[in-house]
């Protein structure tokens, strides 16, 4: 009888110790489960890159009057011999300023400010060119405009030049700053008796960006 409740105390000893092993085994497998990896609706939205915002389409006739007013203020300026009111007209940190009225002897470019400056009063008093104004008029007929980057650029043509009451030609490249609005950058004018060395249908313009963005762009109708 004794040797029986000996036996019956161990069995349950031993049931007893094999159910504390099997609760504390599913406890380390709850615990050791990983964690499910929660959502967030905004982790799209900060790893994209920003878009880049469309440029705005160009009112090619609004451009073009303004332009056109630019060349009317320096063609105004330039005959009333006013260096002031040139200079508004025109991007003085890279301005390029030339004429071709002499044969095959073109006026050399002049670069910034303080060299077209020199360059316009000596026309104004140099022997043979005293007095001498930009004909035959202020009009610009073929506009090529487009973006550069995030601004506007634009090459022109006007049927006129310094120092002639005839056709000539003027080739002028300018950009539009976003506060002080369209400035010339480029300008040179050819006579009518060098186009065929220095014009733009038959001949080859000194002013390299006039003739990169007449290349580049559709003109402007």
């Amino acid at each position: 009888m004794q040797s029986r409740l000996t036996w019956l105390v161990l069995a349950i000893f031993a049931v007893g110790i094999m159910s504390v092993g099997i609760v504390g085994c599913g406890g380390d497998t709850e615990e050791e489960a990983p964690e499910k990896p929660t959502t967030s609706t905004t982790t799209g939205a900060t790893t994209e890159e920003p878009a880049v915002a469309a440029r705005p389409p160009i009112d090619f006739a609004a451009e073009k009057k303004a332009i056109q007013e630019v060349y009317s203020a320096f063609y105004a300026a330039f005959n009333d011999e006013d260096i002031k009111a040139i200079q508004e007209t025109v991007e003085t940190s890279s301005i390029v300023f030339g004429t071709i009225f002499a044969g095959n002897e073109p006026v050399p470019l002049a670069k910034g400010w303080k060299n077209v400056e020199i360059g316009i009063k000596g026309l104004w008093i140099g022997i043979g060119t005293k007095g001498a104004k930009w004909g035959q008029n202020d009009k610009l007929t073929d506009f090529w405009i487009g973006y550069k980057g995030s601004k506007i650029e634009a090459a022109a043509i006007g049927y006129n030049c310094y120092k002639g009451s005839f056709p000539g030609e003027t080739h002028l490249y300018l950009i539009k700053d976003p506060k002080d609005g369209w400035k010339i950058h480029e300008l040179d004018s050819s006579t009518e008796n060098n186009l065929g060395i220095f014009g733009f249908h038959k001949g080859k313009p000194r002013a390299e960006e006039f003739m990169r963005v007449t290349r580049e762009k559709d003109k402007a109708e």
